[in-house]
Order: structure tokens, then sequence, then C-alpha cells
């Protein structure tokens, strides 16, 4: 049973991959909690893959992460409300998302299917398709948890997004779309 909810969840996994790393000990991990039913794995080249892999989901509640980690979800699921995103995090990352409106995501994220409508009406531009995840940590309310995660190999080649030189500036363009839509759209 999950606590204050009556019922156990049931939890659609998504993990957006290249398909170039081994998710053999990801898959492995995430099948050791009995609320995981689906693990969906969505192949290609944009985070946004995530959120086309979530439509996907057989269940309502979904649980997302790069495919450069291991995470303890027990944290999350714990947190788990239909009404916010519960996000993990390391505490060597979170001084870099202080004072930010969005948040990170790819060390774990769980949330309600129906969150996903904060991103009907974007356009899917090189830059939403790439900075999906700031969109939507900036337009769904959030409490970040600090889990166990091992951060793997794979999160220092150089293909990973922070890796690359336009890192910087697609934050903050994506960051500046995002205040625009929020004073054309007030909540």
């Amino acid at each position: 049973m999950h606590a204050g909810h009556g019922t156990e969840l049931q939890i659609s996994a998504v993990i957006p991959t290249r398909g170039d790393v081994d998710l053999g000990p990801i898959v492995d991990r995430l099948r050791e909690y009995p609320e995981v039913r689906q693990i969906i794995i969505e192949i290609g080249d944009t985070p946004f893959n995530r959120y086309l892999g979530a439509e996907k989901a057989r269940y309502p509640v979904i649980y997302t992460q790069d495919d450069d980690c291991i995470t303890d979800i027990r944290p999350l699921i714990e947190r788990y409300r239909p009404a916010i995103l519960v996000n993990a995090m390391t505490a060597e990352h979170e001084p870099n998302y202080r004072g930010q409106r969005d948040t990170l995501i790819g060390f774990g994220g769980i949330f309600h299917r129906d969150r996903l409508s904060v991103l009907n009406g974007w356009e899917r531009d090189p830059l939403f398709l790439r900075e999906s995840d700031r969109v939507f940590t900036s337009l769904v309310p959030y409490e970040t948890v600090f889990p166990q995660i091992e951060i793997l190999d794979c999160s220092c080649n150089g293909d990973r997004m922070w890796k690359q030189p336009e890192h910087t500036k697609a934050g903050e363009q994506i960051r500046e779309r995002i205040n625009v839509f929020l004073r054309t759209h007030p909540c």
C-alpha cells in the first residue's frame, strides 16, 4: 500500500536513451520495485523522448530517468502526489538549481501523466526538443529529494548534453522563452 493513496501505485518507467549504453543495470534496479509494472525504453537523440514514452505508458504514474545513473527510487515513490513532480538530485548538483524555476529530472522523477499537458502548445523546434525537461520542470510544481544515486561512467561521454558547447546558451534561451510564456499565460 502506498501511504495516503489507499492502493499500491502502478508505475510505468520511461528511460530515454540514444541506445548506445548498457541499460541492464538500470532495468534490473527498476525491476526491484514492485510498483514498477512497465519499463519503456525510448530510443532517440532528444530528451523529449521521455515525454513521448510517457504518452505510451500503460499506467498513469510515470517514473523517468536518464540512461546514465542508477537511482534508489523508493524516496520518490514515498513522496509521490499526483499534483506535483517529485525529482531526484544529488547534493552536489543542487546549488546549480537554487533560484531557478526549473530543476533536474534526469536523476529521476515521478509524476502523474496528466502533468504532460503543460507541454501542449509548445513549438517542437530544436531548442524545445533539447530543453523540454527545463520547460516541463518549470511549469509543474516540484519537490526535490536526495536519494542514493550512482552516476555511471557513461555520464561523462563527450556526447552528453551537459558536455556540449551550446549547453549553457540553450538553457538561457529556453529560460527566456519560458519567462515569456509565463508572462503571456498567467496561471
